[in-house]
């Protein structure tokens, strides 16, 4: 059998040539790079947001909320009013859709680990589940599904991401306020963590959607040029 007239086909993910003569399967080059490459993506991601995630958290409680507790000093101190996070949430499942919530959960879980260790905070390892999950629901409401994409490709787009960060801050606010255990009866202290976790949210969404789309910009305008 000549390799030269032999044209293999893909087969899911796995390119085999098979030789009758010998029943020798081989696997090809092209498809180890392929796999390889697949996997390099998928670290990459994974390192962009959860780095990023817990770079914005560090700067939130170690910036941010300090500020807020000299001016706010009714709020507590699981609430921020500007939680950048948030907006690593939202868009990291816009980009890489049902797999963002396997590359947020490191980074919930390594910044819940610093609360409650460090920091002595009561907050339930749960919490990390809640805004994973109101995420990804708020993200599902809004877009019908949530497969990713390579970039923005609509302008309308960036309203709709506006949109599923206020619903997901709504969810994750009534999700911790649940799970903090408020959802007996509606009372002030619940009606002060739901709304502290939408203005947190939304804000810090709005925030750094901001940053980016001025960042996007300023990369188009030296590519153009």
């Amino acid at each position: 059998m000549s390799l030269t007239n032999f044209k293999p086909r893909r087969l899911d993910y796995i390119i085999k040539i098979v030789f009758a003569d010998e029943g020798q399967v081989l696997e090809t080059k092209a498809m180890r790079r392929m796999v390889v490459g697949k996997t390099q993506i998928v670290a990459i991601e994974l390192f962009a947001v959860t780095a990023t995630y817990i770079v914005l958290f560090t700067f939130t409680f170690s910036v941010i909320m300090p500020a807020q507790s000299v001016l706010f000093t009714f709020l507590p101190m699981n609430i921020s009013l500007l939680f950048l996070p948030h907006g690593v949430r939202i868009l990291a499942i816009y980009l890489y859709g049902w797999r963002a919530a396997l590359y947020l959960l490191p980074a919930h879980l390594a910044t819940w680990a610093y609360l409650y260790f460090y920091l002595g905070s009561e907050q339930s390892i749960s919490s990390a589940v809640v805004s994973i999950a109101a995420s990804l629901l708020a993200m599902l409401i809004v877009f019908q599904k949530v497969e990713g994409v390579n970039s923005v490709t609509k302008k309308d787009d960036w309203k709709r991401i506006l949109l599923a960060g206020a619903i997901a801050s709504l969810l994750n606010g009534l999700g911790h306020a649940t799970l903090y255990g408020m959802a007996g009866g509606l009372n002030m202290e619940w009606i002060m963590i739901t709304l502290g976790f939408m203005i947190g949210d939304v804000s810090g969404l709005f925030f750094l959607m901001v940053i980016m789309i001025y960042v996007f910009r300023l990369i188009g305008h030296k590519t153009a040029s």
